[in-house]
C-alpha cells in the first residue's frame, strides 16, 4: 500500500496539487491503528480534475454510488496497483443541524512524512476527530482518537476552535468544548 501511496503522491506533487492524507492512514501514522484498508485523499477544488486525470492515467476510476450521509461535491474511487484510493473535494457530511464542510487548507495540512524522498502531506488528527464524531458508525475511531488527544495532548486547539463556529449537532460541539478546556 505504502509503494502506491509514494508512486501517487510524487506524481500529485509534481503538478503542485493541494491534496492531504486523512482517515485510516493518518490513524496509523499516529498509531492509533495498525490496518488500513486504502488511501483517503483530500484534495483542494481548484485541483480536482488535475488529480483526477493523473489518477485515471495510473490506475482506474470506478462509477461511484451516491451516499446520502454525504454531499461531497466531487468523490472519486480508483484503485492504483490493486490499491483502492478514495479521493474527496469539497468534502461534505449531512447532520441532523446541517452540512459540515471539511476545509483543505494551509492550516489543515499539519504535518508531512517522507516515502524514500516522496512527501506526503497529512491533514491534522484534530480535523478527523470532528469528521469522525460526523460519520455514522465510526465512535471506535472517536474513542481512539479522543484517548490519543487526551493522553498526548492537543496540537492543533485552533482547528477545533474554528469547526466550534460552524453549525454542528450540540452534543458534538459539548465533546469539542470538553476535549480543549
Amino acid at each position: 500500500m505504502f509503494n502506491t501511496l509514494q508512486k501517487v503522491a510524487r506524481e500529485l506533487n509534481k503538478s503542485n496539487i493541494r491534496w492531504a492524507i486523512g482517515a485510516s492512514i493518518l490513524l496509523k501514522e499516529y498509531k492509533i491503528i495498525n490496518k488500513v484498508n486504502d488511501i483517503d485523499i483530500i484534495v483542494d477544488i481548484k485541483d480536482v480534475k488535475k488529480l483526477d486525470s493523473i489518477l485515471k492515467n495510473i490506475g482506474i476510476r470506478k462509477e461511484g454510488n451516491e451516499n446520502l450521509n454525504y454531499s461531497t461535491k466531487y468523490f472519486y474511487e480508483y484503485v492504483v496497483d490493486g490499491i483502492d484510493i478514495d479521493v474527496m473535494a469539497d468534502f461534505t457530511i449531512n447532520h441532523e443541524n446541517g452540512k459540515y464542510i471539511v476545509l483543505l487548507d494551509e492550516k489543515s495540512i499539519t504535518s508531512y512524512k517522507s516515502l524514500n524522498g516522496v512527501i506526503v502531506p497529512f491533514m491534522s488528527l484534530e480535523d478527523w476527530y470532528i469528521i469522525y464524531q460526523l460519520i455514522k458508525g465510526r465512535d471506535k475511531k472517536v474513542s481512539l482518537i479522543e484517548k490519543y488527544l487526551k493522553e498526548n495532548g492537543i496540537k492543533h486547539r485552533e482547528l477545533i476552535e474554528r469547526a466550534l463556529v460552524k453549525d454542528l449537532p450540540g452534543n458534538i460541539k459539548s465533546r469539542l468544548e470538553n476535549i480543549i478546556n
